[in-house]
């Protein structure tokens, strides 16, 4: 049967289409809501601070860290992960929820084995001796919960620092007290607020993730990853007041390939752990400054090969540093490798110690806690013996504490004054405005293990360029005089 349409007729008449029309918005703004709704859950809304909500692929944040390796009083490097690129941004004020300061960042980096991105923001001209609070991620993609930290003072104060490592699972076997006792070191020492960290490197068991014979697992599948190391620095890493503890960090042995090589290439064989600390000028050794009185050197024991550029580059810097920051009260080096056990920083670097008096020399590497006597080694030939020993003015203390968390060992040294102890343990180092340096290792359950103090004369304290802090008083009188001489020979 054929159907004959007239003109404006069929399925629907032309002047019935404005109510259509009418119908299908009004159907519509019933409909958007819950559409909105659903994207929300798929996708996610996201508050900036002091921005509306908006909507956005939710990738926030999976942790945060803080390093220092310069001038801690002006500025800090914040750190986060992200399973997207994107370029990050840290919002930060002295108000706790008010952001009066926004950096960008260049976007995340990541190398062949790494997952996911890291981002990198560094915060420069802060206020001295201040707390700062902030938040860092993106706009569109989320952000961290809020976090704080505190920037080293420019004066004399009281310091309280914390030095330790070897944090590794072992490949090998299974070791059972992998995480929990990196964990609860962790922990123990947060609580006793330290101002940062000193990380003495083996912080997991393969940091290139390489597959050998050594590591008998993908990188899938061993639990042993920096993201579960960062995770917990993240998760445990805090003081009493919730600030986060800004890390110092030296590189070790198993951040670097396996076989080691005696001269590494970073970008190819230490490519993860040059992505997560970025140390200044692609070097691990640096230095840097904490208020007057502290000057720390971090060096790098896993350039190996003696002859090497390399190796001559980083002992003449190490001179070239000691020399420059002769006059700190206090002067403490900090590597991987112990210096007694190695006889190229035994017989190279130590001399720089002695000549410039370093007080003391931490490292890991042994998996116990062990301190010499004081050492001096150029006034005796470099020979080690027990001639060598002086008393704490004249000599550096060597220190080994390995045992934040990896399988323990023992040993046995006859220039040890205490240990070598097989406990999980950090150290902790508290340096007071009266010149007194009080050193203790604290064991996983809290017991004071060893302890020592020095005390040094304390100075005038100095400021930027070397100029003495006249005490009030003195400046007083001073101004005084001059003013009674210009009157008097005015007359």
């Amino acid at each position: 049967m054929q159907v004959i349409k007239r003109k404006g007729e069929g399925f629907m008449r032309t002047d019935h289409w404005g109510s259509v029309l009418l119908s299908i918005l009004f159907l519509a703004s019933l409909i958007a809501p819950l559409l909105v709704s659903f994207a929300a859950t798929s996708v996610g809304t996201v508050a900036a601070p002091g921005n509306t909500l908006r909507l956005a692929v939710i990738d926030p944040p999976t942790y945060v860290y803080l390093i220092w390796t310069s001038d801690p009083a002006h500025t800090v490097i914040a750190n986060w992960r992200t399973n997207e690129n994107y370029i990050g941004q840290v919002r930060y004020g002295t108000t706790p929820g008010t952001y009066d300061e926004t950096v960008e960042g260049t976007g995340g980096v990541t190398t062949n084995t790494f997952n996911g991105y890291i981002h990198h923001v560094k915060l420069t001209g802060l206020n001295p001796d201040t707390i700062y609070y902030f938040v860092c991620g993106n706009p569109d993609h989320g952000w961290s919960e809020e976090l704080s930290f505190k920037t080293a003072p420019m004066e004399r104060k009281d310091i309280r620092f914390v030095v330790g490592g070897d944090t590794r699972d072992d490949a090998r076997y299974n070791y059972e007290s992998w995480p929990s006792a990196r964990d609860g070191i962790t922990k123990l020492m947060a609580s006793y607020n330290p101002d940062f960290v000193i990380f003495v490197g083996d912080y997991i068991w393969s940091g290139e993730y390489e597959e050998s014979s050594l590591f008998p697992y993908t990188r899938e599948s061993f639990p042993d990853t920096w993201d579960n190391w960062l995770g917990a620095w993240y998760k445990y890493a805090r003081t009493s007041d919730n600030r986060l503890i800004p890390l110092i960090p030296v590189i070790g042995n198993h951040e670097i390939v396996y076989p080691e090589p005696s001269n590494y290439d970073p970008n190819t064989q230490a490519s993860n752990y040059y992505m997560l600390f970025v140390p200044p000028g692609s070097k691990a050794y640096y230095s840097l400054n904490w208020g007057p009185d502290l000057h720390i050197t971090i060096l790098d024991s896993e350039i190996r090969d003696t002859s090497s550029d390399s190796w001559k580059e980083q002992t003449e810097w190490l001179g070239q540093d000691l020399s420059e920051n002769h006059v700190y009260l206090w002067k403490i080096s900090v590597d991987h490798r112990p210096a007694l056990d190695d006889l190229g920083i035994q017989h190279e670097w130590t001399q720089e110690f002695d000549v410039f008096h370093l007080d003391l020399m931490f490292s890991g590497h042994q998996h116990y806690y062990e301190r010499s006597h004081p050492i001096n080694l150029l006034s005796h030939q470099n020979h080690l013996s027990s001639e060598s020993f002086e008393s704490p003015e004249n000599g550096t203390i060597y220190v080994v504490s390995g045992g934040w968390g990896a399988p323990l060992n023992g040993g046995s040294n006859w220039y040890s004054a205490i240990g070598p102890t097989e406990e999980y343990h950090f150290t902790l180092v508290n340096i007071y405005e009266n010149g007194t340096l009080q050193f203790k290792a604290i064991n996983s359950h809290n017991e004071i293990i060893d302890n020592f103090t020095i005390q040094k004369s304390v100075q005038p304290q100095p400021v930027a360029g070397g100029i003495p802090i006249l005490p009030v008083a003195a400046v007083v009188v001073i101004v005084v005089c001059v003013i009674v001489i210009f009157i008097y020979l005015r007359r």
